[in-house]
């Protein structure tokens, strides 16, 4: 049986039977239950000690190399401005490497987010995640993942398959490869470990920058901050990046999702189409909008996982609706297709409910029954996206995820490019930490691949959405019948899914 212990390490019960010799600590004792005698110890047990003043110089040096390096760690310190998944991943990264950080959350606690959708990992996510998380809770959020199905199909709103495809089999690559988790469970496993690394409730103003370039960091309650480096992870509304890159705000598409999920029960079940267990489903009416729909699963294994990590930190206990399975429906379109009376923001959720309910009044039975399970579980999301941003000058302060390159939710992966981010900002600034590169430099460099990595990805998602939205013509129809008919032709099929790109449009339900 696996548990957690009280730092989040998974251990599996198992017996293990020891010599008197390693019980009394003379012995390293090894994960298989075995002694080994120490590395450069004789049979005696005593160490050997290698002779000659080159032995003496050699170990003096690697000694003063270790001690430089940790004080150097120690020297460098990091403030992280927003403590979402990229900063908590930054986070994590930079504790692992020994560099001093600080994270200010404008949320109020721990518990303060421990909501939301599914998020899907891809394979740069998990490398990420890999790379910035201590093994112990890499196994943790490896273990708390749902199902991930591999497939997608393209539907009519009568329910009819037009497309289905199949991704090949899953890499033998334990590291890069997909996942799908809670978001909440996410947020929990990046907090793991964190203590007063957070600090909650501390809304960022602005900074200011002292004589030798060091930052100060102001905030509403009338606290400070210093650091040698500050990141702006503070996302879409980003305040550091206001400052520092003024005129660089992300620009409203002019569309807006419908979201909500719906508890997978039996019932749920019967009204699913069967292709939504191998994978998300995208709706394609012939008015100018889409429906994603997406089952959420997760082992009982996994869900035992999420339920221990979930004890294990205070300010979660309270957080129970995230652990079931569930389906998510998000509809997408621009905004004069809702014919809203008033701003999204000002709907409540029954006059969401009633919206949905209008715009699939035709569509087939099943899915008129699902958006009435939905009941007052919805929410919206004004689709806003980042515009390219010329390269600047870099400095102490950079920038990461939505507070510089957010993008559309229609390719789902704006988590992932967060992670990314995180992943690569952690080993400029470790490196920087162990003096093997100037600061400025590691920062620039990694700026330099951010933004064109990070901006392809905001073209291609905004490109996706102007697809799925885009009213439907005579092209429509024609296109509907060629899908239908390489769907039982393979070579078609393989042909047709490579012109989408082999990932269709996310909605809101993938939002990262």
């Amino acid at each position: 049986m696996a548990v957690l212990d009280r730092n989040h390490r998974i251990h599996r019960h198992r017996r293990r039977h020891l010599s008197p010799r390693a019980r009394s600590g003379d012995h390293h004792v090894h994960t298989d239950g075995h002694p080994r005698r120490r590395a450069g110890t004789g049979h005696g047990g005593r160490r050997k000690h290698s002779s000659g003043r080159r032995g003496m110089a050699s170990r003096a040096r690697h000694k003063g190399k270790a001690e430089g390096s940790k004080r150097m760690n120690r020297d460098l310190h990091v403030l992280v401005i927003g403590g979402g998944i990229g900063g908590l991943c930054l986070a994590q990264g930079l504790k692992k490497s020994g560099v001093s950080v600080t994270v200010c959350e404008r949320d109020t606690s721990a518990a303060a987010r421990l909501q939301g959708f599914r998020i899907h990992i891809d394979p740069q996510g998990s490398q990420a995640l890999h790379d910035c998380l201590p093994e112990h809770r890499w196994n943790l959020f490896t273990a708390t993942c749902g199902d991930y199905g591999r497939g997608f199909t393209l539907l009519s709103e009568k329910l009819d398959e037009l497309m289905q495809y199949r991704e090949p089999h899953e890499t033998a690559d334990p590291v890069r490869r997909h996942r799908s988790v809670s978001r909440s469970t996410l947020r929990q496993v990046l907090l793991a470990g964190l203590g007063d690394t957070v600090r909650f409730n501390r809304r960022f103003v602005r900074y200011e920058r002292g004589p030798e370039g060091r930052i100060t960091a102001f905030f509403e309650d009338g606290s400070t901050e210093q650091a040698d480096v500050m990141v702006a992870a503070d996302g879409v509304n980003s305040r550091v990046r206001e400052q520092y890159l003024p005129g660089n705000e992300p620009v409203d598409t002019g569309s807006i999702s419908l979201g909500g999920k719906i508890p997978l029960t039996d019932g749920v079940m019967a009204l699913l189409p069967p292709c939504l267990l191998d994978g998300p489903a995208i709706v394609l009416p012939p008015s100018p909008a889409n429906l994603f729909m997406a089952a959420w699963r997760r082992s009982a294994h996994a869900k035992e996982m999420a339920r221990q990590l979930r004890d294990a930190s205070p300010a979660s206990r309270a957080v129970t609706d995230d652990e079931g399975d569930y389906v998510v429906m998000a509809l997408g379109a621009r905004r004069e297709y809702f014919r809203l009376n008033c701003e999204p923001e000002e709907m409540t959720p029954a006059q969401m409910l009633d919206l949905m309910r209008s715009k699939v009044s035709a569509w087939h039975p099943n899915l008129r029954k699902l958006v009435e399970m939905m009941n007052h579980d919805l929410g919206f999301l004004n689709i806003r996206t980042s515009r390219p941003v010329a390269p600047w000058t870099p400095t102490n302060i950079t920038l990461l995820g939505d507070a510089i390159h957010s993008m559309t939710p229609y390719r789902g992966v704006g988590a992932n490019i967060a992670l990314r981010d995180a992943g690569q900002l952690c080993a400029a600034l470790a490196a920087a930490a162990r003096g093997e590169r100037p600061l400025t430099e590691a920062i620039g460099e990694y700026e330099a691949q951010m933004r064109v990595y990070g901006f392809h990805a905001v073209s291609e998602s905004l490109k996706s959405l102007e697809q799925a939205i885009s009213e439907k013509k005579f092209g429509f129809r024609v296109a509907m019948s060629a899908m239908r008919m390489a769907n039982h032709v393979p070579a078609l099929r393989r042909k047709m899914v490579a012109s989408l790109e082999a990932r269709p449009p996310k909605s809101v339900a993938q939002a990262s």
